[in-house]
C-alpha cells in the first residue's frame, strides 16, 4: 500500500512539473570570457524600456541588486554577475522579444569569466586549468564555487523547471588565439551540455561570436578564421559576424554600441536558425521573377452575364498551383486603374508570378484571384478619353456589377468559400479608390481590404467609415499604401489620419516610389501574404518604410519623417561615419541602413567620424548635424 501511495505521489509530482514548464518560455544559455561577461559601461539607455517578457536567471548571489541565485528577474543589466557590464545578451534578448510573438518570453542564463580559455568549461579537466590560473581569474571562478561549467548546468536545470532551453550563445576565443583545436574543444563543451541537460542537438543551435574584427584593428582578429571552422566540426553551430561592431582602445573589447549591435546579430542569427521569421516589411529581391523549378498556377479568361450593364463581360481568373475542385478556396478581387482593363495587372504586374513565388515559399494561403474590368459599361475598353465623365461613372457603377453579378458567378462556378472572412478586395489607383469605396462600404461582404495608391475617386473618410465601431469589429485587415513621391498621396493620407483619429486599426504603408507598378507589385506581395490567416494588429504600425515629414522641418525638407509607430527616420549623407547617436540629454545609438537611419524623435544627431577632424556644425536637409571625432 505504501509503495502505491509513493508511486501515486511521484506521478502527481511529475504531472505538476510538466504543467509548470512553459513551452513559450524560451531559455538561452550563454558562456565565454570577458566580452560575454560584459566589459562596457552600462549606459542609461540600457536600463529602460526592457520588456517584462525578457528575463535573466541570476547565476550568483547579488544582494546589492536584490537578486538571489537561481531566481528569475526582468533582464535589467548586469546580466552576468553583480558588477559586470553590458553584454551581447542584453540586446540579444531585446531583439528576440521584439521579433517573437507576444506569447513568447525569453530568458538568459549567463555564466562567463573574463580572461579565461575554453578549457575552463571542460567538464573533466577544468580543475588543472584553474590550479595554474592567475589569482585574479581564480577569484572570479570562486563566484561560481570553483566550477563555472557545473554552475551552468545547475542554473540550466532550474531554468528547465520553468521553460525550455532553445539554444546556446558563446563568445570566447581571445585567450585561445591561434589554437587550431578550439573548434573541437568547443564541441566537447557543447556535447557535455547536451548530454547533461538531455537536450536534442538538432533543436539546440550554438552561436559563436567573432572577436573584434580586423577592420577595428582587433588584437585577436586572426582567431576569426579558426572560429569560422566551428560549423565544420559542429553541424548545428553558427558564426555571428563582428564586422562594424566598434571596439575600445585595447582592441579586445567592444564598445557599448558594439555590444548592442553584436547582440542584435546574435538574435537575428538565432531567429534564422530556429526558423522564426522577423517582420518582413517589403518584397524580397526576385519576388516578381518567374521561377522554373516551382509549381505554377493557371490563368483563364471567363465571361459572365451582367444584369447591371446588360451585356456579357470578361474577367481573368488565377487559380493556385495544385488547384482542385474538391477543395474550397478564399477569393481576392483585384482591380485595375483608370487606364486599364482586366488585363492591366497581367501586363504590368505579373500577379501570377508573385503569387506562385509566395506559395513556393509558403508565405501565402492558396486563393483564387479574380481580375475584372472595373469600367462597368457596355463599351468598357480603355480607349479615347479615359477621363470622360461617363467612363468615370462606370467605375462607380462597377460596385453593383461586382456584388450582384460577378461574385455570384464566381461562387456558382468555382469551389470558393462564401463567407465574408474568405473574401478580399484590392486595387491600384482608380481600383484603389474602388477598393476603399466598395470594401469599406460593404463590410458584410469583405473582411480584407487593400488599397494601393488610391485615386481621387476615393470617397471622403467620413463617407468611407461612417461607423468606426463597425469597421473595428468587421475588418480583419485594412491596408493603405502609396509611394512617397506620388501626387495622389494626399488621398491616402487623409484616410489614414481619419482612421487614426477614430481608432480604426489599419496598416498605413509609405515607400520610396511614384505612381507605378513598382509600388503596386510590392503592395500586392505584402497584402496577399497577410490575408486569409491570423494577423497581429499590434504590429500594424511597424510595417511602413517611410513616414510623414515632421511638422518642425525647415522649409520643404522631407526629413526627419515620423513613422506610424512614432519612430523617426533621418536621412544623413555621411559615408565616413562609423557610429551615429541621437542626443536627448543622453546619447542613443542609431541603426544605419544605407543613408536612412532610424531611432526615436529628435532633430539633433551626433555623428562619430572615423577621422580626427575637428568638430564642425553642418545644416543637412533642414536639421543640424554635429560631426565629432
Amino acid at each position: 500500500m505504501k509503495t502505491r501511495i509513493l508511486l501515486l505521489f511521484s506521478m502527481l509530482l511529475f504531472a505538476f512539473s510538466a504543467r509548470a514548464q512553459d513551452p513559450n518560455f524560451h531559455i538561452y544559455l550563454a558562456f565565454g570570457q570577458s566580452n560575454m561577461e560584459g566589459h562596457a559601461k552600462i549606459e542609461p539607455q540600457d536600463t529602460v524600456a526592457i520588456s517584462e517578457r525578457f528575463k535573466v536567471l541570476s547565476a550568483v548571489e547579488c544582494p546589492d541588486l536584490d537578486r538571489k541565485k537561481g531566481e528569475w528577474y526582468t533582464a535589467k543589466p548586469p546580466l552576468c554577475r553583480c558588477n559586470t557590464g553590458l553584454t551581447p545578451t542584453d540586446y540579444f534578448g531585446r531583439e528576440m522579444v521584439e521579433n517573437l510573438p507576444d506569447s513568447i518570453k525569453v530568458g538568459i542564463i549567463n555564466v562567463a569569466v573574463g580572461g579565461c580559455k575554453i578549457e575552463l568549461f571542460d567538464k573533466e579537466n577544468y580543475k588543472s586549468y584553474v590550479d595554474s590560473a592567475p589569482g585574479w581569474l581564480k577569484n572570479m571562478v570562486k563566484e561560481y564555487d570553483g566550477n563555472p561549467y557545473k554552475r551552468i548546468v545547475e542554473m540550466a536545470k532550474i531554468g528547465q523547471k520553468r521553460g525550455v532551453i532553445k539554444g546556446i550563445l558563446l563568445h570566447q576565443g581571445e585567450s585561445n588565439t591561434g589554437d587550431t583545436l578550439w573548434p573541437q574543444k568547443v564541441k566537447g563543451v557543447y556535447d557535455n551540455l547536451i548530454k547533461d541537460l538531455k537536450l536534442d542537438p538538432k533543436k539546440t543551435p550554438l552561436l559563436a561570436g567573432e572577436m573584434v574584427s580586423k577592420e577595428e584593428r582587433g588584437a585577436c582578429a586572426s582567431m576569426n578564421t579558426i572560429i569560422a571552422k566551428l560549423p565544420e566540426v559542429l553541424p548545428n553551430a553558427y558564426v555571428v559576424s563582428s564586422e562594424g561592431c566598434t571596439a575600445v582602445n585595447d582592441h579586445l573589447h567592444f564598445t557599448a554600441e558594439g555590444y548592442r549591435k553584436l547582440g542584435r546579430r546574435y538574435a537575428e542569427k538565432m531567429l534564422e536558425a530556429k526558423g522564426f521569421e522577423g517582420l518582413e516589411k517589403e518584397a524580397p529581391k526576385g519576388f516578381d521573377q518567374k521561377r522554373e523549378n516551382i509549381a505554377h498556377g493557371k490563368l483563364d479568361s471567363i465571361s459572365y452575364k451582367s444584369k447591371t450593364v446588360g451585356t456579357t463581360r470578361k474577367a481573368l481568373i488565377y487559380t493556385p498551383p495544385n488547384y482542385s475542385e474538391n477543395k474550397k478556396y478564399p477569393v481576392l478581387y483585384l482591380l485595375h486603374g483608370i487606364g486599364g482593363d482586366e488585363k492591366e495587372w497581367l501586363r504590368g504586374g505579373n500577379p501570377q508570378v508573385i503569387l506562385d513565388n509566395l506559395y513556393a515559399d509558403r508565405k501565402a494561403e492558396p486563393m483564387i484571384v479574380v481580375m475584372p474590368n472595373g469600367r462597368a459599361m457596355k463599351d468598357d475598353r480603355a480607349v479615347g478619353n479615359i477621363f470622360d465623365s461617363t467612363k468615370v461613372a462606370a467605375f462607380a457603377n462597377f460596385e453593383k456589377d461586382l456584388l450582384k453579378d460577378l461574385i455570384p458567378y464566381i461562387e456558382k462556378n468555382y469551389p470558393v468559400k462564401k463567407d465574408r472572412e474568405y473574401r478580399a478586395i484590392a486595387g491600384l489607383s482608380m481600383g484603389g479608390g474602388q477598393t476603399l469605396n466598395f470594401g469599406l462600404g460593404n463590410l458584410d461582404t469583405f473582411a480584407w481590404v487593400g488599397a494601393f495608391s488610391s485615386a481621387p475617386n476615393t470617397k471622403t473618410p467620413k463617407e468611407l467609415v461612417p461607423d468606426p465601431e463597425k469597421a473595428r469589429e468587421k475588418l480583419n485587415l485594412l491596408w493603405i499604401s502609396c509611394g512617397d513621391a506620388d501626387n495622389l498621396l494626399p488621398f491616402s493620407e487623409r484616410t489614414h489620419e481619419y482612421l487614426v483619429k477614430n481608432d480604426v486599426p489599419h496598416i498605413y504603408y509609405i515607400e520610396l516610389g511614384v505612381h507605378d507598378f513598382k509600388v503596386w507589385k510590392n503592395g500586392l506581395y505584402m497584402f496577399a501574404k497577410m490575408i486569409f490567416k491570423p494577423v497581429d494588429q499590434s504590429k500594424f504600425n511597424d510595417y511602413s518604410l517611410l513616414g510623414k515629414p515632421a511638422s518642425t522641418n525647415v522649409g520643404n525638407a522631407q526629413y526627419p519623417q515620423i513613422l506610424p509607430n512614432g519612430r523617426a527616420v533621418f536621412q544623413v549623407k555621411a559615408q565616413e561615419a562609423r557610429d551615429v547617436k541621437v542626443d536627448l540629454g543622453r546619447k542613443y545609438d542609431m541603426d544605419k541602413k544605407e543613408e536612412v537611419i532610424e531611432y526615436l524623435k529628435s532633430s539633433w544627431i551626433k555623428i562619430k567620424k572615423g577621422s580626427g577632424k575637428s568638430p564642425q556644425i553642418l545644416l543637412v536637409k533642414g536639421f543640424i548635424i554635429i560631426p565629432f571625432s
